[in-house]
C-alpha cells in the first residue's frame, strides 16, 4: 500500500538525514540520565533512538517547507530551563511529530502563551523517516479554542481544523 500524503511531502537530502541523526543521537546522549516528564507513558512510547531521530527529521522538513531556520539544538538536561521557551523552527514554530498520520495535533498551554504556530508532521517509517508529510498547522490560540482538553495541560486538535501547508510555488 502506498502512503497518500495529507499535506506536503518533503524528501530529506542525504545531508539532512545525517544532520537529523546527529541531532537525535545528541539529544539522547544529553538526556540519558534525565527523568521523564510526568505526562510521559513509557509503555506507549517507542525507543528514544527512533523517536529522537524521527522528531529531528520532522523539524528539518517543517523548516524547509516553511523556508525557516531549523535550529537543530542539543543541550544537556540540566540546561533545559535556559532553552524551554525556544521554538523548534524559525522564530515562532513548534513542530509536533506524530506516529500515526491520522492523529490530531497536540497544542500545549505554553504554545498558546508564547503565541506560537504549531505544525503537525508525520515522518514516514517505511522510508526510514526520510520522507515527512507536513500535514498542516494552526495558531496555538486558535487550536486551544477548538481542541479537546486532555486534562494534562494540552488540547488535541483534530486535523479538520488545521490549515493547509502552502505548496511550493502557490499563493496560499
Amino acid at each position: 500500500m502506498t502512503y497518500v500524503p495529507r499535506g506536503v511531502l518533503y524528501q530529506l537530502t542525504d545531508a539532512e538525514v545525517v544532520e537529523a541523526r546527529l541531532v537525535g543521537d545528541g539529544r539522547n546522549l544529553a538526556n540519558r540520565n534525565s527523568k521523564d516528564k510526568s505526562y510521559y507513558h513509557r509503555d506507549k512510547m517507542e525507543d528514544d533512538t527512533v523517536a529522537s531521530f524521527a522528531a529531528a527529521t520532522a523539524e528539518c522538513a517543517v523548516a524547509r517547507v516553511f523556508n525557516a531556520e531549523w535550529h537543530a539544538k542539543v543541550w544537556p538536561a540540566g540546561e533545559h530551563h535556559l532553552h524551554s521557551d525556544e521554538p523548534d523552527v524559525g522564530e515562532n514554530i513548534e513542530v509536533k511529530r506524530v506516529r500515526n498520520p491520522d492523529a490530531g495535533l497536540v497544542v500545549r498551554d505554553k504554545d498558546r502563551t508564547l503565541g506560537r504556530y504549531v505544525v503537525l508532521a508525520y515522518p514516514i517509517p517505511e522510508t526510514g523517516y526520510t520522507q515527512v508529510d507536513v500535514i498542516g498547522w494552526i495558531k496555538a490560540d486558535k487550536g486551544w479554542q477548538v481542541g479537546r482538553d486532555s486534562g494534562e495541560g494540552y488540547v488535541r486538535v483534530p486535523q479538520k481544523y488545521l490549515r493547509a501547508v502552502p505548496k511550493e510555488g502557490s499563493n496560499e
